[in-house]
């Protein structure tokens, strides 16, 4: 019992706080938008070169993952996110993310040749893609906020979730329901509009949720690395006696 008042005091406490610096970082709420105008732009300088062109893509979109990242570390660990923030991160976790892929991408691409050429290969290739979101499913978090890399994170994502799977992904499940829901509520309410303001909105919506959903995560996880239940007990215990 004291462990459940443990894990949901931190729960409330992690979306106290995601609210507060939602509130005071705003603005970030648009970076999607802007991540998207620029893998337009490059997809339409780049789509034409092939092999290559595919490539330099891939390097695009691991940039703008960067840049949210070092977006939202800024935010979880100071407080606030700047312009230059912004900028800044297309390279501050740029060879994370693609050694990251490049390690994802071999292996899948094989089973995929597999699986599709055996009668129940898709259905494996699903499940295999199923639980390998699962265990490394606080891999954005441990790039931003652990000191390993390449193999060595897949390894530290693989224990957190061990150790804390419960306490992490049912928060996350009941954020992705609550966006899931909220989100033909938002297609309902910009259907009357101009498709220009529909974009705007729908993107701006998007943004706000996955602001809110990743600084949640940061949150959350910061309070779970490296703890165990007993000393969040001792700790919830500590805290709420002040």
């Amino acid at each position: 019992m004291e462990q459940i008042k443990a894990i949901f005091w931190i729960y409330k406490t992690c979306l106290i706080r995601t609210v507060e610096l939602v509130r005071d970082n705003v603005g970030i709420i648009f970076a999607p938008i802007a991540y998207s105008v620029v893998l337009s732009v490059a997809a339409l300088l780049l789509a034409g070169l092939g092999i290559v062109g595919g490539i330099l893509i891939s390097v695009v979109v691991a940039a703008c993952a960067s840049s949210g990242l070092y977006l939202i570390e800024n935010v979880v660990r100071m407080g606030k996110a700047t312009l230059q923030d912004f900028t800044r991160g297309f390279s501050a976790y740029l060879m994370e993310i693609l050694t990251i892929g490049f390690i994802f991408w071999i292996p899948m691409r094989l089973l995929a040749q597999f699986a599709f050429t055996t009668p129940n290969g898709p259905l494996i290739y699903l499940g295999v893609q199923i639980l390998l979101y699962v265990i490394f499913n606080p891999l954005p978090e441990l790039i931003y906020q652990s000191r390993v890399s390449g193999l060595a994170l897949l390894s530290a994502s693989y224990q957190f979730i061990v150790e804390n799977w419960i306490e992490w992904l049912l928060p996350n499940l009941v954020v992705g329901l609550v966006g899931y829901l909220l989100r033909n509520l938002i297609y309902q309410l910009v259907a009357p509009m101009p498709f220009f303001l529909q974009y705007f909105f729908v993107e701006a919506a998007f943004g706000l949720f996955l602001t809110f959903l990743m600084i949640f995560r940061g949150l959350l996880f910061s309070e779970l690395n490296g703890t165990t239940r007993r000393s969040r007990v001792y700790r919830y215990k500590a805290r709420s006696s002040q």
